[in-house]
């Protein structure tokens, strides 16, 4: 019963640390005590021998993708501090090996954890960017007078992604203290066993820990690579403005104040002040922003964000508001993404704001004036991916609203964002937009 309990632990923590989706590879170094001290027993059977049966029977149940070595300290020599040794290199073929080679560890001398870390760094050099694990198994603290906690942060931070995780066997408070800072230096998890039962409660709880580590995708960094907040009195000389009219566009308090009356459309190259960006788009993955104030009162306005090279050859994503009812009494307001490949179009469409139903007579203008504000747009792109989004920044609790993807094999193009009529209209649209950002993720 004894074995069965400490093997079942055992295998739920192993199982969760390793099958980890998230990297090409997972690879497990096993350093095993073989310290003179393993001889002493845990509910009648020496510690050693728990050790050697449990990571037996975990080498016949691991995915068959998983690489395992082996290294053991103090089973050599009674006094050397040096007594470390690899029996087993990391590698695709090596659970039969490893089972052999634990059988023949006999514990003699003494415990050099400091050095056993150190030497299992160079066996990760080569595998920065999988999933790396040293299991760590001790029933007791440093004898050769190093620092292991030091030692084991210098591993977690060393750049080659390996977590180091101890296992301490009937270990005193003064001892758990030291495993217990290696585990927590090494960026890993310490698991307690004073006893059988103990050990099997320990990895239950530990096993809840894991699972979080391996099931929490990993977290984009973001670096920012352009920002205009349309500070000072004039447009700054990394845009240029296709049809320029000087007479509706300002730059004053923080903002790029627009008037649109003209209706225009991107086909027809025929949009007033299109606002393009000079600077080149960055390589690889990335994030662009917009923020606008937009005064919706024709009901044909077009406020717009996007990537464009020429009238058969962009992504837009843009505001497209409309009035329903019988009355025209209802407001509403979507955001669209379209893409037009030499002349072929394909959109998404989502609504994103509705006024309902309001007393009879009311005019789109008033009704949409309810529409909360600012607006923000989002293009993100991601592969040869392009994902759009909007959001109402005026709401409590904001939250985006994103399109279906568009898929573009050879994309090309600027930032672009302005506001159009987007057909024939008597009145005129005001725009603010406040600041505009393209941010780098990797």
């Amino acid at each position: 019963m004894r074995s069965k309990s400490v093997w079942a632990g055992f295998m739920l923590l192993l199982c969760w640390l390793l099958v980890n989706p998230l990297f090409a590879s997972t690879n497990i170094l096993f350093i095993l005590d073989g310290s003179g001290s393993m001889w002493g027993q845990v509910d009648g059977v020496s510690k050693i021998d728990t050790s050697k049966q449990v990571l037996k029977e975990l080498l016949n149940e691991l995915p068959k993708d998983t690489n395992v070595g082996l290294m053991a300290y103090g089973h050599r020599s009674e006094g050397d501090c040096k007594d470390v040794e690899l029996l087993v290199p990391i590698g695709p073929n090596a659970p039969d090996e490893v089972a052999i080679s634990i059988t023949s560890i006999q514990p003699m001398g003494k415990t050099p954890l400091t050095y056993s870390l150190e030497r299992s760094q160079s066996l990760f050099a080569s595998l920065k960017g999988q999933n790396n694990n040293i299991v760590l198994v001790s029933d007791g603290k440093e004898t050769c007078g190093g620092d292991p906690c030091k030692t084991a942060g210098q591993l977690a931070s060393a750049g080659i992604d390996v977590r180091v995780h101890v296992v301490g066997f009937d270990v005193s408070e003064e001892e758990q203290k030291q495993l217990e800072c290696i585990a927590s230096e090494g960026k890993g998890r310490y698991f307690s066993a004073k006893n059988t039962e103990g050990f099997k409660g320990a990895l239950a709880l530990v096993k809840e820990e894991v699972e979080k580590i391996v099931t929490e995708p990993k977290k984009a960094e973001i670096t920012e690579y352009f920002h205009d907040d349309f500070d000072g009195d004039e447009l700054k000389g990394h845009w240029e403005v296709a049809n320029p009219n000087p007479d509706t566009f300002i730059v004053e308090n923080d903002g790029l104040l627009i008037i649109s009356y003209s209706p225009g459309s991107f086909e027809n190259e025929s949009i007033e002040n299109l606002f393009r960006l000079k600077e080149t788009l960055p390589e690889g993955d990335w994030v662009m922003t917009a923020k606008f104030t937009i005064d919706l009162q024709t009901c044909v306005e077009k406020p717009f964000f996007g990537l464009y090279d020429n009238k058969d050859s962009y992504i837009i994503l843009q505001g497209v508001p409309w009035t329903s009812g019988n009355w025209s009494d209802t407001g509403n307001f979507a955001i669209e993404i379209e893409k037009n490949t030499r002349g072929r179009k394909s959109s998404f469409k989502k609504g994103i704001f509705s006024t309902g139903r309001v007393r009879k007579g009311y005019r789109f203008s008033e009704a949409m004036k309810a529409m909360p504000q600012p607006l923000l747009f989002r293009l993100r792109k991601k592969g040869r991916s392009y994902f759009g989004a909007a959001k109402l920044a005026g709401v409590e609790e904001p939250k985006w609203v994103e399109l279906e993807k568009i898929t573009a094999l050879r994309a090309k193009g600027s930032l672009v964002l302005g506001v159009y009529q987007s057909g024939k209209c008597s009145g005129e649209t005001t725009a603010i937009i406040d600041w505009v950002k393209i941010e780098i993720v990797e």
